[in-house]
């Protein structure tokens, strides 16, 4: 990865995603283990990014110039968009997620969709499922090279692989996220903090497939205004640095459930969102799409005798599903019923 210098005001580094070219994921006898691995191994980020990925920009561009309509419709009408049961996991949610110390994810708006399609409001169901295929297949061939990584040093994978996973789940998700302006908060002291966006989490899924982010000014597309905003990222040495990566380019995460099943061959990082400051930030929105790529329901998850992840639930030496693993994680970050 490459790194350009800190900024002044954040005193944090700024680092450069690692890169694969469309054209060499795509190719199953190319060797990608080293980029693999220097993104996503123990000594990595947790995220890499894949360039020159065909009809992705376009894609990307038509629905994240959607989500700001969605934002703007009449409450009553995303009121009925909700899907409490689901402790807000499908439909509209704002404000209902808690990801650190119990903080509502207040300026953080998502819509969220894969399995309950019909949540959706119709006029953007082609292009919300188009961008979320596209996104499943290039995640699907990221997938078989970490596989490929992983088998080098894992010879027995009771599990059978990310791609076997992945490529027969029904339980993928898709998300539309819209960050209001932070000025609409007046008087918070949550706007000047890092993250002031996205409260500090760590994916929970397998693999999570993000856009670039696209910004608004009423209405008008513009560059960030802010060059301290954007992605965080906490590395496994407890460093916070600033991740990039260009707007054509697809990212792709890991999660806590690839972690635990690749043995700590791959691992996931906490991340966060600082919204832009400043009068340059006036009225600025934030749009961007995220595909959650995660096992089935009933998939049995073998935890390592070393749990790192969430050890406050106990899960060392267990076998949980992933269902029963996400309801204890959605009872740690969402109002749960008891």
């Amino acid at each position: 990865m490459s790194c350009s210098s800190s900024s002044s005001e954040t005193s944090v580094p700024t680092l450069r995603t690692v890169t694969i070219p469309y054209s060499e994921l795509k190719e199953k006898d190319v060797d990608l283990s080293s980029k693999i691995e220097e993104g996503f191994g123990p000594n990595g980020l947790g995220i890499l990014s894949i360039t020159d990925v065909p009809g992705f920009s376009l894609l990307r561009r038509s629905l994240l110039n959607l989500s700001p309509r969605l934002a703007s419709l009449p409450e009553e009408m995303k009121k009925e968009l909700e899907d409490p049961s689901t402790r807000y996991n499908f439909g509209w949610s704002h404000g209902k997620e808690k990801l650190e110390s119990g903080k509502p994810d207040i300026l953080h708006i998502v819509d969220l969709i894969y399995g309950q399609i019909m949540l959706c409001p119709n006029w953007k169901l082609v292009t919300f499922k188009a961008l979320g295929k596209l996104i499943l297949d290039v995640g699907l061939m990221v997938a078989y090279h970490c596989d490929q990584y992983v088998s080098k040093g894992m010879k027995d994978n009771e599990d059978g692989g990310l791609v076997k996973i992945l490529s027969s789940s029904r339980c993928h998700k898709g998300r539309l996220l819209y960050y209001f302006p932070a000025h609409q908060y007046d008087g918070s002291k949550d706007v000047d903090s890092m993250s002031s966006w996205c409260g500090w989490h760590t994916d929970h899924g397998s693999l999570t497939g993000l856009t670039c982010a696209l910004f608004k000014r009423d209405g008008v597309e513009i560059p960030c205004p802010d060059s301290a905003a954007g992605l965080y990222i906490r590395t496994r040495t407890d460093q916070i640095v600033k991740v990039i990566y260009g707007e054509d380019e697809l990212a792709y995460q890991i999660g806590e459930t690839t972690e635990i099943l690749s043995g700590g061959y791959l691992c996931a990082t906490p991340h966060c969102v600082r919204a832009p400051k400043g009068a340059a930030a006036s009225n600025v929105d934030r749009s961007t799409f995220a595909l959650f790529m995660q096992p089935d329901w009933d998939q049995k998850l073998n935890f390592p005798e070393e749990a790192r992840l969430h050890k406050e639930l106990k899960l060392a030496n267990s076998c949980l599903t992933f269902g029963e693993y996400t309801e204890k994680l959605l009872g740690k970050y969402y109002h749960s019923r008891s």
